[in-house]
């Protein structure tokens, strides 16, 4: 075999090693889609097919997979994990041992519209303008659970929690001040 050995997932199996010319024919005549995943020997990663330079023609690009009614679409990350899991002894481990795969596809991609400007919003205005800091945040956050994005979820957070104590605390202030004055005005009474 010329060039690099490659690896590809087929039904949780990692299958190989194989050429880059024949995943390309596999690619051609549908057997391998642009969603699956691939591995180059040497490669510290596995990477969708879709962004291996060559491979798959760029009008395919990324297409969700085929579902039938009722049933649930595959991600090609718990193919990548059941190949794994009892994979080929020279591929990267997809639990973090040796050559742990790419942060990049750890957990699921966006669903949503992104609520991180609103969650940034928040954020700064918990520090100047509380009580806009919280309506913010809140916002933000409901949003994210609306469209399942959690984009700037850390922001929302702590905006919400830091305007919630400088609310608090001036809730607080404002009862002493009023306390103060009441008492004042009792003592120095007719």
């Amino acid at each position: 075999m010329v060039g690099p050995i490659w690896y590809y997932v087929e039904g949780g199996q990692s299958i190989g090693p194989v050429s880059f010319d024949l995943l390309r024919q596999m690619v051609e005549q549908g057997r391998l889609s642009a969603n699956d995943l691939v591995w180059r020997e040497g490669a510290p990663d596995w990477q969708v097919a879709c962004t291996v330079p060559g491979l798959v023609p760029p009008a395919l690009g990324y297409v969700a997979p085929a579902t039938h009614e009722g049933s649930v679409p595959r991600d090609p990350l718990e193919d990548l994990a059941a190949a794994q899991h009892g994979g080929y002894a020279g591929t990267p481990d997809y639990y973090g041992g040796s050559g742990a795969t790419s942060k990049a596809y750890h957990g699921r991609r966006p669903v949503g519209q992104s609520q991180q400007g609103m969650a940034i919003a928040g954020f700064v205005l918990s520090l100047t303008v509380p009580l806009l800091g919280l309506i913010f945040s809140w916002v933000a956050l409901s949003g994210m659970k609306r469209t399942r994005n959690e984009e700037g979820k850390g922001f929302a957070t702590a905006g919400l929690i830091i305007s919630l104590v400088f609310v608090g605390l001036a809730c607080l202030w404002i009862i002493g001040l009023v306390s103060c004055l009441g008492a004042g005005l009792h003592v120095s009474g007719p």
